[in-house]
């Protein structure tokens, strides 16, 4: 795994993230799954904050993890085989695809995090204008917490654009046997600084 993040971050953020997603695979009842979610939703969806023409805005946001560049057309073509192929997928077929792909340590790139607007409101308008935005994460139970200062941009269309509308289907949609309520514009966050808020740190800078 090669990134210059803190492995700190790395083991409290993606690490866990991944063994949320192993367990998954192994667990044996919907009812594990759904107290596995449960346990681990703020740092699933953290809290994304802006500023600009729309006013100050904080809104939570599922954000996934981006492979590296050269990977991506491979990863997008295996998603796609698995989303149209016939049947309704299993939320573990699901799980072990990801593991495979957005999980896998040698092919995503740290550095970034993505989501999709299901609509053009604050968020969309003043990453539009700003460029910029911050991520505040949760470690749950009560292990830490980051906050992230990230480059910000919208996609809306493109390879990346495919690939969190599409990850996002096999997430919410696939499971169910569609019903989707289509595709989004895509966003990406470049992290540019991480700081450390746990309550015995409270704010420490530690990347870059």
């Amino acid at each position: 795994m090669d990134s210059t993040l803190p492995q700190k971050f790395i083991n409290d953020y993606f690490l866990l993230r991944r063994l949320f997603v192993k367990k998954i695979v192994e667990s044996k009842s919907v009812k594990e799954i759904r107290n596995l979610m449960y346990e681990v939703s703020p740092l699933l969806s953290p809290m994304v904050a802006t500023y600009g023409p729309a006013g100050l805005n904080n809104a939570p946001f599922m954000l996934t993890f981006v492979p590296k560049e050269e990977y991506l057309e491979d990863i997008l073509s295996a998603l796609e085989a698995e989303i149209t192929r016939p049947g309704k997928l299993s939320i573990k077929n699901v799980a072990e695809l990801l593991l495979r792909t957005v999980y896998n340590p040698d092919i995503v790139d740290l550095s970034k995090l993505a989501s999709h607007l299901m609509n053009k409101g604050h968020t969309y308008v003043n990453v539009k204008a700003t460029g910029e935005a911050t991520i505040g994460i949760l470690i749950p139970p009560d292990k830490g917490a980051y906050e992230l200062r990230c480059k910000a941009e919208i996609i809306e269309d493109g390879p990346i654009y495919r690939y969190v509308n599409i990850v996002h289907d096999l997430m919410h949609v696939a499971p169910h046997g569609g019903g989707g309520h289509g595709w989004c514009p895509a966003i990406i966050f470049t992290i540019k600084e991480i700081y450390d808020n746990h309550y015995k740190v409270l704010g420490k800078k530690i990347y870059p």
